[in-house]
């Protein structure tokens, strides 16, 4: 492994928070198709480089050549204002552990279950600010590849 995602395990103090998958109680996304060669960090895992208390989303995902992803996963119906800040702070610390000499593609995602329509309204004006960009989420249903949330990324 070579390249960003490389990079990015470089600047990884404790390997323990890398994951194979990206999945939280009986919700995730399938890593079938993403891009290669990637990273996940559990940022609630053993090791985690943000403290237990800090506000955190679920995962970061890195891939080559220049991809970072900040995961949210919601079991049941989200608050979406809680999710946001979850994947802004996810979206900090995609900013410290990035290289900084890369102009990197950035895609905030929740993952949920169910969404209505009231909650789907609500999540389009909601913004995650990245390097100086407002990047809007991207919601993938439980059970669905990553790439559907990546689009041209």
């Amino acid at each position: 492994m070579n390249g960003f995602a490389h990079r990015v395990r470089a600047e990884i103090d404790d390997l323990r928070c890398l994951a194979d998958d990206i999945e939280k109680g009986r919700c995730g996304v399938s890593l079938a198709d993403a891009p290669h060669p990637h990273v996940v960090i559990d940022l609630d895992g053993t090791g985690s480089p943000l403290g237990p208390t800090q506000a955190k989303c679920d995962f970061l995902f890195f891939a080559d050549p220049d991809l970072a992803v900040p995961v949210e996963i919601k079991g049941g119906v989200p608050n979406v204002a809680r999710a946001a800040r979850q994947l802004q702070a996810g979206a900090d610390a995609a900013h410290k552990l990035a290289p900084r000499d890369l102009a990197v593609r950035f895609r905030p995602v929740l993952v949920s279950k169910s969404m209505r329509r009231q909650k789907q309204m609500e999540l389009r004006h909601k913004r995650v600010l990245f390097r100086g960009r407002q990047e809007k989420i991207r919601r993938v249903p439980c059970g669905a590849p990553l790439t559907e949330a990546l689009g041209n990324a």
